[in-house]
């Protein structure tokens, strides 16, 4: 019970009537100089209960990207205490309309929250990515999650032009805020709809870096699940569901054929829609199971205890937003993108491919972007080295866990692409594999991709690896350990 707090009539789960401050806008303070004085005002000032799940030292507070609308970006800031020298990472989710905070809660952050009913249980994240990188959650754009903007709709973003202007101004001032941080390597990332708000952040500050504007220290992107060119992948959403016997060949192509038809009569102004969700609702066949994140599983993102957690009185007060209420969802901003949905970046992803790192990785359970569909679209984006991707094969990633080897997916590395599937995953790919998840952030910000050769004890590779081919000697003194080549394969998975 000390590693899981559960909380019955006492803070974490009901609301206190605590008095709290008036949120806390950090743009003055950069503008006026009072860096220092920014610094300890936006440090979260834990509770008891809270600090027993928070890392010291983290920050929170609203940064202020467009004082015209009065639009304030909320960010949570986690410097990695165990590597001072660790890079910086920026977390986006996706939706569109879906707070960065569930990524921080389900997915990578230090506080895991449970997936079983009824009750609110929060401990801390054993894999939290925290421990191995400086961590940064941006609720984007504007109206979702505690950001917001005073004029209201009037003040959203509905573009990914205007999103990743209000994230441009955002980067520039969060380094005005903390500053040590320019000697560090910054990693743009987060999943799904997020597929497009990063590198479109990415490209600006790319432009910005070579019109010598902006001197963000910008290392590469990592994105999961990525919905990055709808009108490739939006057909090939439905391969998934046949391959996986959900659907007959024949309502493949049927919906297929719809899709292609949509696009293009929106690309010939035949079309005009003004609801996302009617979109989906229309075309998305009905499945027979409740969450399309993952195909094999029943777990369910717990979108409700997200919301929650952070609208307690006492996280609010932590995290300096006053009496502004959370939203892990907006269902308006998600409608209200209806036409950025027709909107590639691939252009974008094909002029960063050829200047960053760029990690592209999928669950092999997503059904909402599966692997199928960011290949097709990887496949189709122009660079210098498509042709060798399209004729590139995987190679298995092996990992050593306390029972033995353990094959964690497979990856292809092409130029300064890597391209990992994680086995066993939906599309909340690293809640349903947390420790394979950072292991491949890991590897990517170290190497640039996974590292292919694994080294095991002899007793353990024989055991479960015994019909596998392909197995050279380690070349130890000893004897006592081996090598597993790249290209070893298991009969049985």
């Amino acid at each position: 019970m000390s590693w899981m707090i559960k909380v019955s009539s006492f803070c974490l789960c009901t609301f206190l009537p605590l008095l709290l401050a008036e949120p806390l806008f950090l743009t003055p303070y950069i503008e006026s100089g009072r860096i220092q004085e920014a610094q300890r005002d936006s440090l979260v000032n834990s509770s008891k209960s809270l600090s027993s799940l928070l890392p010291k030292g983290s920050h929170a507070g609203f940064i202020t990207v467009n004082k015209t609308l009065g639009n304030h970006l909320f960010f949570w800031f986690f410097p990695c205490l165990e590597n001072t020298s660790a890079p910086l990472l920026v977390w986006l989710n996706g939706g569109p309309g879906v707070s960065s905070m569930f990524g921080l809660l389900w997915e990578n952050g230090p506080i895991e929250i449970s997936s079983e009913d009824d009750i609110c249980k929060y401990k801390p994240r054993k894999h939290s990515w925290t421990k191995s990188f400086s961590m940064l959650y941006i609720d984007n754009p504007v109206n979702v999650g505690y950001s917001f903007s005073e004029s209201g709709p009037a003040g959203e973003r509905l573009t990914q032009d205007s999103v990743s202007k209000d994230l441009y101004s955002f980067m520039e001032q969060f380094y005005s805020l903390f500053p040590d941080y320019k000697k560090r390597e910054l990693y743009i990332g987060g999943q799904s709809y997020a597929g497009k708000y990063v590198p479109y952040l990415a490209h600006v500050i790319h432009t910005q870096r070579k019109a010598n504007a902006s001197d963000i220290p910008l290392a590469g992107i990592y994105i999961g699940g990525p919905f990055f060119d709808p009108p490739t992948q939006s057909p090939a959403f439905f391969y998934y569901l046949y391959s996986m016997g959900a659907i007959s060949h024949e309502q493949m192509l049927f919906h297929q054929k719809t899709v292609e038809n949509l696009f293009r009569d929106y690309k010939n102004g035949q079309l005009k829609i003004t609801n996302l969700s009617h979109i989906f609702t229309t075309l998305v066949p009905r499945l027979g199971f409740d969450s399309k994140d993952n195909y094999l599983s029943n777990v369910r993102p717990r979108y409700d205890k997200a919301w929650k957690f952070m609208n307690t009185a006492e996280v609010r007060e932590a995290v300096h937003v006053g009496i502004r209420k959370f939203r892990v969802i907006n269902e308006n901003i998600f409608d209200r993108f209806s036409s950025d949905i027709f909107v590639s970046a691939k252009d974008k992803v094909s002029a960063l491919l050829e200047h960053y790192k760029v990690l592209i990785f999928t669950g092999d359970s997503d059904v909402i972007v599966s692997t199928y569909m960011v290949d097709t679209a990887l496949m189709s984006t122009p660079w210098s080295k498509q042709a060798e991707f399209i004729a590139s094969s995987r190679t298995p990633w092996w990992s050593v866990s306390q029972t033995g080897p353990e094959l964690k997916g497979f990856y292809t590395s092409v130029g300064q692409l890597c391209r990992v599937v994680v086995r066993k995953a939906g599309h909340q790919t690293p809640h349903d594999q947390p420790e394979a998840t950072l292991e491949m952030m890991q590897q990517f910000v170290n190497y640039g991709c996974l590292k292919g050769d694994i080294k095991v004890p002899r007793q353990r590779y024989h055991r479960v690896l015994k019909n596998c081919s392909g197995i050279e000697n380690s070349g130890s003194s000893n004897g006592s350990t081996i090598q597993a080549t790249k290209r070893c394969t298991l009969p049985i998975l």
